[in-house]
């Protein structure tokens, strides 16, 4: 990932914002080198399958390699809930981190009018397949991407999800 702020602003990028909400600047909260993703999440989620594409998970222009996992972190609990902002400057806008796991899947049922009353954008750190993704999109009307989360959870100082990131950068389960 050549620019974490890349993930956190291509997933802001849908064109699924309101009308009325005004375009917020980017800042850069952590720059790991690597190969920029921001183009392949300004695509809208759309309710069709994207095409997969053989080889490592890794997300490409042209397709999301499938299962996409996360290899440092995963399901659990924050011990401290919620904790102060982590990244500097937060992302601007809420962004949830979670899993095809059932404590991500109530975790979402639990939370869902709340995410969508603040226009949260998600993140799938971990599927198996297009048709889970797919599954999760259509069960919470939530626009989501499936990625790897390592990067933007250890920048956090976490290692577990499903957890909110608010626009500020403070963290909660």
């Amino acid at each position: 990932m050549r620019v974490l702020v890349s993930v956190i602003a291509g997933t802001l990028a849908f064109p699924v914002w309101p009308a009325d909400l005004p375009a917020m600047p980017l800042t850069v909260i952590h720059d790991a080198g690597g190969v920029p993703i921001a183009p392949d999440l300004r695509r809208e989620a759309s309710p069709a399958p994207r095409p997969v594409s053989p080889g490592p998970a890794a997300v490409t222009r042209a397709a999301v390699s499938f299962p996409v996992v996360s290899t440092r972190a995963g399901p659990g609990r924050l011990l401290h809930n919620p904790l102060p902002a982590r990244l500097p400057g937060g992302p601007g806008q809420p962004i949830f981190i979670v899993g095809d796991d059932a404590p991500s899947q109530q975790w979402l049922q639990r939370n869902l009018q709340a995410l969508h009353d603040m226009g949260a954008r998600g993140i799938v750190a971990a599927v198996r397949s297009p048709a889970d993704l797919e599954r999760l999109r259509i069960a919470t009307g939530l626009p989501m991407v499936p990625m790897p989360a390592d990067d933007l959870l250890e920048a956090a100082g976490i290692f577990v999800w499903p957890v909110l990131i608010a626009a500020d950068g403070s963290i909660s389960q």
